[in-house]
Order: C-alpha cells, then structure tokens, then sequence
C-alpha cells in the first residue's frame, strides 16, 4: 500500500537573524597534508590512503559546554559498553515509550537537548549518548560503521525506541544500523535533520578537500569499503528505505545549508514512500537544531502519524 508523500515548510527566518557562515583561511595542517599527499601520495599510494582513512576518521575536535544548564544538570548520566569501548548516556523523563537523539560529527549528544523538554512534557522517556570518539566517550576514532554499532548498542542497552531523532552524519550512522540489522529494530518515527544521503559524495568532497591524488583516492575508497565490509553506495539512505522498519519518517533540511546539500534530502525523500520534507530557510545546518518550531513540529510528529493511505 503506497503512503502520501508530504512537503512542508517551517516559518521563515526573521531577516538578518540566519546562520553565520565562517569562512577560515586553509589552515598550515592542511596545506601540509595536501602536500604530503601530492608528493610521497604518488609514490606510496597504499601508505598515502591509511593516512587519508586515519584523517577522515578521526574527529579534530571533541565537543564541550562551556557553561552548564538546567537540562544538562538534571540529566541521568549512565554507562554502556560497546565492544571494548565505555561510551556515556544521558538520560530524561520515567515515560514508557523512549526517544533516541542521535548527534553529528564532532557533536555529543546533549547537543541535541532542545527536543527535551517538548518531549518529556508529552510523557516520553528521552536518552542520548556521546558516539565512539565523541564527548566523553572512549575512542579516538570512528566510521559510519563503528557509529551505527553504538546506536545498535544503546537501542539494545534501552530495550528498544519508539523514535529517533538525529542530525546530520548521526542519522546516516542510524539508518545504517536500521538497515544491517538481523533481526530488523522496529521503530515508529525516525527524523533526519540535515542528513547526507550519499557515502560516496561525502568521501568525494573529503578527498577533494585532502587533493588526494587518483591512485591515493581509489586506495581510500577500496580501504574504506573492506572496512565497511560492504560496496560504499550501499550505505546511501535512499537505498536503504525497503531494508528498515520504520513507520514514519521526517526529513527536515535548510534549502541553503552550507555543509550537506539540500539534494540530498529530496532523493532521501523520494526514495521513501512513507515520508514528509519539512523544509526551512536560513537556519544553516546548525542552527536548525534549535529552531522552536521545529521543536513543536517533531514533538508533533512523535505523537500523530503523518501519513495516510492513498485510495
């Protein structure tokens, strides 16, 4: 049975107030690493790509608070393992039913802590936790394999999900973990916010931003595809969409977002019966996140389903 596809827009941003967008100088580390590559890359392209892998999957920064808050204190802190890893959870509300936040790259969990307190007011139970190599959890690094293991992992520790909510390279690590799964982890809603749709265009613009040369890039991808255990196009989310169990999904992207380009939520979109674009103008990639209406707008999604059988 087909499922509505639905487009809908957040209210506009007021003028003057989107995301600052800052742009930085090609830092020294880089241009060495460009360097590296163009020279020694040519001539060891075996070496030049464990180098390139090692790079790409290493987060450069690890996220902190610079101050607390409420929700950040009345947070449940807990511990789970994954393989050898102890990664670190948070934890709101005593509900029932329990929604997932699933952070990006370089981010940590309570990132996403906006979603809060709209969900614990409707009864919900909300849990999040730092990824491998992320906030306060072990590792020093980590692929979209490694990420989905640990989003198994918490799904696991917490008995299952009603929802999940995710951003940017966290929902790609989800729906990859929804899709490798045996037996299928059900879940009612799933939310994408400014999520890449294709692995390959995002090891393309990595490379491009290292100027890996040609034999050097087709190492890296054939390395990153052994450690994937899987051909790279398989881990696009619009190829994904007949391998999960999820009910309901809501796609929310900026038109304008800098970082993962708005394409990538349309062919999500179109590869998905059963899903509804919720599009916003100005909020960048980041700033979204915290977007009061959208905070409505998914508390809303949790609650009701959004799509109806088509006659």
């Amino acid at each position: 049975m087909k499922m509505n596809k639905r487009v809908e827009y957040l209210p506009p941003l007021p003028e003057g107030g989107g995301e600052v967008i800052r742009t930085q100088k090609t830092s020294a580390l880089l241009e060495l690493v460009r360097l590296g590559f163009g020279t020694a890359g040519h001539l060891f392209p075996g070496t030049a790509a464990r180098v390139a892998y090692r790079l790409f999957s290493t987060p450069r920064v690890r996220a902190k608070h610079s101050v607390s808050d409420d929700l950040l204190e009345s947070a449940r802190l807990f511990e789970f393992l994954y393989g050898r890893q102890l990664l670190k959870g948070y934890e709101w509300g005593k509900g029932d039913q329990v929604v997932l936040l699933v952070h990006g790259w370089e981010s940590r969990g309570t990132a996403l802590r906006s979603f809060v307190p709209a969900l614990v007011g409707k009864g919900y139970r909300v849990v999040t936790f730092d990824g491998p190599a992320h906030g306060n959890s072990d590792g020093k690094s980590t692929n979209i394999m490694h990420f989905a293991g640990a989003v198994r992992a918490i799904i696991r520790q917490i008995g299952g999900v009603h929802g999940i909510i995710t951003h940017s390279f966290g929902g790609a690590s989800t729906v990859f973990a929804l899709s490798n799964t045996h037996p299928a982890i059900e879940v009612e809603k799933l939310v994408l916010i400014g999520v890449p749709n294709r692995m390959t265009r995002v090891l393309n613009e990595a490379a491009a931003s290292m100027k890996l040369p040609t034999r050097v890039k087709k190492s890296f991808w054939e390395l990153l595809e052994r450690k994937l255990g899987t051909p790279l196009d398989q881990a696009d989310l619009s190829k994904a969409a007949g391998r999960v169990k999820v009910k309901d999904l809501l796609i929310v992207h900026d038109r304008f977002d800098p970082v993962v380009a708005f394409r990538s939520a349309e062919e999500i979109h179109e590869a998905w019966e059963n899903s509804t674009l919720l599009i916003s103008e100005g909020y960048g990639h980041y700033r979204l996140m915290k977007n009061l209406d959208l905070v409505r707008r998914v508390t809303e999604f949790m609650d009701v389903c959004v799509t109806v059988p088509v006659p």
